[in-house]
């Protein structure tokens, strides 16, 4: 699938400003927790497939496979040492699209152009709840768990590109949607200096939201859009690079 570098540039700088707000916060107080970003990938269910139809070596049509979105994200945890849980408020953004092409048909009266459809999709999560961690032999293992809010936005647009250096463009549809979920998740870092950490994190998220279809289908003189919308899993699998500090520093 191709990439857009502007939205997960987006992305990043918002999710700077939430890094260095909670932790501007954080450090005025003797409190403790930490603030982790985490970078890799949200495996979500074939609903959100956005290239075109997979093809098997006899040249049928195979079923759509779970995609991976680039995902970008923060996990900030405060509370007090006394506390058995801390307070954990955590933000996951992922986004991805892709492009099908359609070669167009002529068989006598019957003439359908050539089109592109371009599929976009992004979910945000905003996770509240409860996390803890504990330190294990230099290592810092913690696991985390509450509610969710998560949105989505889909984008699906046509174009002919025989028209114009570009295509010219055609049908469009698109919609967003959200919904309230539960999301549980944990992690393994290792402290490097007084602050700073580096490991892995993985997360699960569940919710369901309602997007429109994008099935399209041709008829004389182009291809449309069949119109209607589809309940789907917004939530997901996510694995990636975490990386972050704590606080107060270590001795």
């Amino acid at each position: 699938m191709s990439r857009v570098p502007s939205s997960m540039a987006g992305a990043a700088m918002l999710l700077l400003v939430l890094g260095g707000v909670a932790a501007g916060s954080a450090l005025a107080t003797p409190d403790v927790g930490s603030v982790t970003f985490t970078l890799g990938q949200k495996r979500m269910t074939a609903d959100w497939y956005l290239s075109a139809p997979r093809t098997g070596a006899a040249g049928d049509t195979l079923p759509p496979a779970d995609p991976f979105q680039p995902a970008l994200g923060i996990e900030t945890t405060w509370g007090r040492e006394s506390w058995p849980v801390w307070i954990a408020l955590d933000l996951l953004h992922s986004y991805d699209d892709g492009l099908q092409r359609f070669p167009g048909i002529s068989l006598g009266s019957l003439v359908i152009p050539p089109a592109d459809v371009r599929r976009r999709a992004r979910t945000v999560e905003i996770g509240l709840g409860v996390r803890r961690s504990w330190q294990v032999k230099g290592l810092s293992p913690y696991l985390g768990a509450g509610g969710a809010w998560v949105w989505t936005t889909v984008d699906y647009q046509m174009s002919d590109p025989s028209q114009g250096q570009f295509g010219a463009p055609g049908g469009h549809v698109g919609g967003q949607d959200s919904a309230p979920g539960i999301w549980a998740g944990g992690g393994l870092v290792r402290p490097v200096g007084r602050r700073f950490q580096i490991g892995l994190s993985g997360r699960y998220s569940k919710a369901k939201v309602t997007i429109p279809r994008s099935t399209v289908a041709g008829q004389h003189g182009g291809y449309t859009f069949t119109p209607g919308t589809t309940e789907v899993e917004a939530g997901g699998t996510h694995v990636g690079l975490a990386v972050g500090w704590a606080y107060p520093g270590r001795k």
